[in-house]
């Protein structure tokens, strides 16, 4: 009987995206019939075009206007104590990326703490070996096992720092990031800086591009317009008080990240982000794990703003309405983004010339936007992901449809962890980067 369940759930979801495509591709045919009224033109994918076009110029003008606005040379170096917190679990392979970058900071009063698994002996052996030699480093036994957030959750009980960084065992923080974090934390209650996916082969590319388009670039424009900035679990730094005022980390999140940006708003925090000094991390190496990870996070977020829907008290309650509307946008925004590919073709048959000059224009924001992060972040070069762009965005699409039907019939996501290679190739990384990548695979030689 589970079985057969599942099967229906199956063919109702496969139909319902079935009936999304056909509707959207109808609404670019019908530039060659009548018009069919508001809802078809708003699928006309030359206004979707013109919308984009906007939407990232202007995300383009906020970004350039906050780095104009943030002073890279506010360094903290001293001064109140930070603890620097890594959960990791079957990751050894990489964990000297975040570890020997930590321990090269700049900030003085900084202790590195690495959360293990209890039953992951492996990774246990490579913090024991990583932190051997540090005075301020160490490696503890989570003690409340299962999930990222446990380990946090189990780090931060057992620290008494008056700030709390948390760091991913893949990521690569710049030595001054935790100075530019305290002096930011001067005047907010929480700092979290910028997280980049390391661009390098091909998929890599892709990545980095799409993370341009659907993540960085929306959230400039989405905080200008309502405010809401995103605190998440890695690269941020946050006041002791922050928990204090809205609790710990869920343990039975999938996206524990959204879950806690939501209580912090709800508190009316003040979170700072912060563009210089970014973080790197590793992004997906293979389809497989491209397509998995983002089911967890969409799934995840789906099942926080679910939360909100059946928690709401009335009419007006803020927290019900943004998740609705998130809800109704991602949705959306999914069924329109799974049809690029076929609406770009069909609507090039009509008009080549308006549909060539839209993705030219998004193609050089998003390579203007690169040229300035190459800058920023010290990398150089433009790969060629963003040539996969239109690919990109169809597949993300077509990951929201899915998880929002899956969601709705039954299906709650689970964990998935990507393959993590670490940095191999040291023509994509920064010199200090580069520095720390060689040190640290000399050592464990």
């Amino acid at each position: 009987m589970p079985s057969a369940r599942r099967s229906l759930r199956a063919l109702v979801g496969i139909g319902f995206v079935l009936a999304t495509v056909a509707l959207s591709l109808f609404g670019d045919l019908t530039q060659f019939a009548p018009p069919l009224g508001v809802l078809l033109v708003l699928l006309e994918t030359r206004v979707l075009l013109g919308v984009a076009l906007a939407v990232f110029a202007l995300s383009l003008a906020l970004y350039l206007v906050s780095l104009s606005r943030e002073d890279p040379e506010a360094l903290v170096r001293s001064g109140r104590s930070v603890e620097a917190v890594i959960p990791v679990y079957d990751e050894p392979e990489v964990l000297h990326q975040s570890v020997d970058s930590l321990l090269d900071s700049s900030y003085e009063d900084l202790t590195v703490t690495v959360v293990c698994e209890p039953d992951d002996q492996p990774t246990i052996d490579r913090a024991a070996e990583l932190t051997a030699d540090a005075d301020h480093a160490r490696y503890v036994i989570n003690g409340r096992p299962g999930s990222k957030a446990g380990a946090l959750n189990d780090a931060i009980e057992r620290s008494d720092a008056d700030v709390v960084a948390l760091f991913d065992a893949d990521q690569q923080p710049h030595p001054d990031l935790i100075a530019h974090g305290m002096a930011a934390l001067e005047a907010h209650d929480i700092a979290r800086v910028r997280s980049l996916p390391r661009p390098g082969g091909l998929l890599e590319s892709m990545v980095y591009y799409e993370y341009l388009l659907l993540f960085f670039l929306p959230q400039k424009l989405a905080r200008f317009l309502l405010g809401l900035g995103f605190v998440g679990t890695r690269s941020v730094l946050i006041e002791r008080s922050v928990f204090e005022a809205v609790g710990h980390f869920d343990e039975d999140a999938l996206t524990e990240d959204m879950d806690f940006t939501h209580r912090c708003h709800r508190a009316d925090l003040s979170i700072r982000e912060l563009l210089y000094y970014p973080c790197f991390e590793e992004p997906a190496h293979t389809l497989r794990d491209w397509w998995g990870q983002r089911v967890r996070w969409l799934t995840g977020h789906v099942a926080v703003c679910h939360r909100h829907l059946r928690g709401w008290r009335h009419a007006i309650d803020t927290d019900f309405l943004s998740s609705m509307l998130t809800l109704a946008g991602t949705f959306v925004a999914g069924i329109v983004l799974s049809m690029t590919l076929p609406k770009l073709v069909v609507a090039a048959t009509a008009s080549p010339v308006l549909v060539a000059l839209g993705v030219g224009g998004i193609y050089g924001l998003a390579l203007v936007t690169r040229v300035v992060d190459n800058h920023t972040a010290g990398i150089d070069g433009f790969g060629l992901g963003w040539l996969l762009m239109p690919v990109a965005l169809t597949l993300f699409g077509l990951v929201v449809v899915r998880v929002v039907v899956g969601y709705a019939l039954g299906q709650r996501g689970q964990w998935y962890q990507v393959e993590k290679r670490g940095c191999s190739d040291p023509d994509l990384v920064s010199a200090d980067d580069r520095r720390r990548t060689e040190r640290s695979h000399s050592e464990s030689d």
